[in-house]
């Protein structure tokens, strides 16, 4: 898996950078949509040699994909501050997601833009991510709906305290083409005694709202997956479909 893409570190952030298969057999006048993907590479490397047949076979675009190593996920993908889920005495979530995002369109994407032969502007570029990473990548189509057209929120966690009301407060503005890819499992969170019990139902009422404050379904997809859990092998899956329904 690893000589499919190469590594950088970038302001303390180690970063993997997939090309697709003709990158290096094309004109430098060809360009190529990004997407920023969440907890790194390594999230949907098993599906990395179907990715690649979809894309020499063209029933995808290709695509750049960009993975994000975390340094600290329950602070960098989480919007505001929130109690931990493990009680009194543990650090809580740390609210440090606007920073993070501003990492992406500041340092990170000029970078990638600079190194390599992307189309940069929002409707060929995507972010995407599972679980908090789905939050935060759901979040960052909130704060830059200018730099990300493409959002990719895989078991998104919508249990987060206060963002279903977020969602409700807030018009998610999607620019001309922009697409957002929702999906869950109907297992997960069944074994939870926590808040995350409800990844579901307030997925549900996550794709309600969305869909209540303006959002059309040529804008909104939403998967609900019978058998599906909260797991890599269940992201990986979803995260080729998103592609699909976000650039296909």
């Amino acid at each position: 898996m690893r000589n499919m893409y190469q590594q950088e570190v970038i302001l303390d952030k180690q970063i993997s950078i997939y090309l697709p298969p003709s990158y290096n057999e094309t004109e430098n006048s060809v360009r190529f949509p990004v997407v920023y993907l969440q907890d790194g590479i390594d999230l949907v490397s098993q599906v990395f040699n179907l990715l690649s047949h979809k894309f020499r076979v063209k029933e995808l675009p290709e695509l750049i994909i960009v993975g994000i190593e975390p340094n600290n996920r329950i602070h960098e993908y989480t919007p505001w501050p929130a109690a931990s889920l493990r009680g009194a005495g543990h650090p809580g979530f740390g609210s440090k997601g606007a920073e993070y995002i501003e990492y992406i369109t500041d340092v990170l994407k000029p970078h990638i833009d600079m190194t390599y032969r992307t189309l940069t502007e929002s409707e060929h570029t995507g972010i995407i991510g599972a679980s908090l990473g789905g939050l935060i990548s759901l979040y960052a189509g909130y704060l830059r709906p200018d730099v990300f057209g493409k959002i990719g929120a895989l078991s998104a966690s919508f249990w987060y305290e206060g963002m279903l009301t977020f969602i409700e407060d807030n018009p998610l503005s999607l620019h001309h083409g922009g697409k957002l890819f929702l999906s869950v499992g109907s297992l997960e969170g069944v074994y939870k005694e926590n808040i995350q019990r409800h990844m579901v139902p307030y997925t549900l009422r996550a794709h309600e709202r969305l869909l209540e404050k303006g959002l059309t379904p040529e804008q909104l997809k939403f998967v609900l997956v019978e058998g599906g859990t909260h797991d890599d092998v269940f992201f990986a899956k979803q995260f080729i479909e998103a592609l699909h329904w976000m650039f296909a």
